[in-house]
């Protein structure tokens, strides 16, 4: 096996977060609290997704599979969640993730091409 591959310390990290992403969309939740200010969950749904894009792609996975991964992930979540009796799937938490999975994209092409024009 690939040694290198356990060591990399931002795939590590997305390790993590999709562990607990994975915990946060299925996990029943009895009451979800009060909530600090409105449409935080959505807020919660596009840094998630667009923490997870960018470690995937710093992590050196190429970006067409990071995209088309986290976008099958956001979809995958949503449509599990519909079919939960103690969650719901909805369709404007899947516009929060392709909008983190997009910011990502932007922003890591925005570091890139900063890094270009200052060689």
């Amino acid at each position: 096996m690939n040694r290198s591959l356990y060591s990399n310390r931002w795939l590590n990290c997305f390790y993590i977060l999709f562990l607990i992403s994975l915990y946060l969309f299925f996990a029943p939740f009895e009451d979800d609290g009060p909530e600090i200010f409105p449409h935080s969950d959505k807020i919660a749904h596009f840094s998630i997704f667009f923490f997870m894009t960018i470690f995937l792609i710093v992590g050196r996975l190429k970006k067409n599979y990071a995209l088309i991964f986290c976008i099958l992930y956001a979809l995958f979540t949503e449509i599990v969640q519909t079919f939960l009796n103690y969650r719901t799937g909805s369709i404007f938490d899947f516009v929060s993730d392709i909008l983190g999975i997009t910011f990502a994209i932007f922003f890591i092409f925005f570091l890139e091409k900063r890094a270009i024009e200052h060689k």
